[in-house]
């Protein structure tokens, strides 16, 4: 089988980036939390030279087809799910996404 190249630092490649909600909640049918999102990409963008060729986001997950100058994808698509997460949480409360014990099930 050949080697996967897609997650390989290549300038000037179109990368294609998917994100899914814990739990596949469905956070993105709240306006806030898809406008927080949206102002992350617009932030990111600004902070770290790319292209965002496409998106589109659903109520629980997004897609993304991104060109980041630099070609670091993994760093990119990091970045941006981290910060989206910390925001969403914020947003949405914390006790929202706390992990139960096995126990309380």
């Amino acid at each position: 089988m050949a080697r996967k190249w897609s997650n390989e630092n290549l300038p000037g490649a179109l990368h294609f980036v998917t994100g899914n909600v814990s739990n596949r909640q469905t956070v993105f049918r709240r306006d806030d939390c898809s406008q927080k999102f949206l102002e992350i990409c617009v932030q990111l963008r600004a902070s770290w030279p790319c292209k965002i060729i496409a998106y589109v986001i659903m109520p629980d997950h997004f897609h993304l087809v991104v060109n980041p100058c630099d070609g670091n994808i993994k760093g990119f698509a990091g970045a941006l799910k981290s910060l989206a997460a910390k925001r969403i949480i914020e947003l949405t409360g914390a006790e929202k996404w706390a992990v139960k014990d096995s126990a309380e099930h």
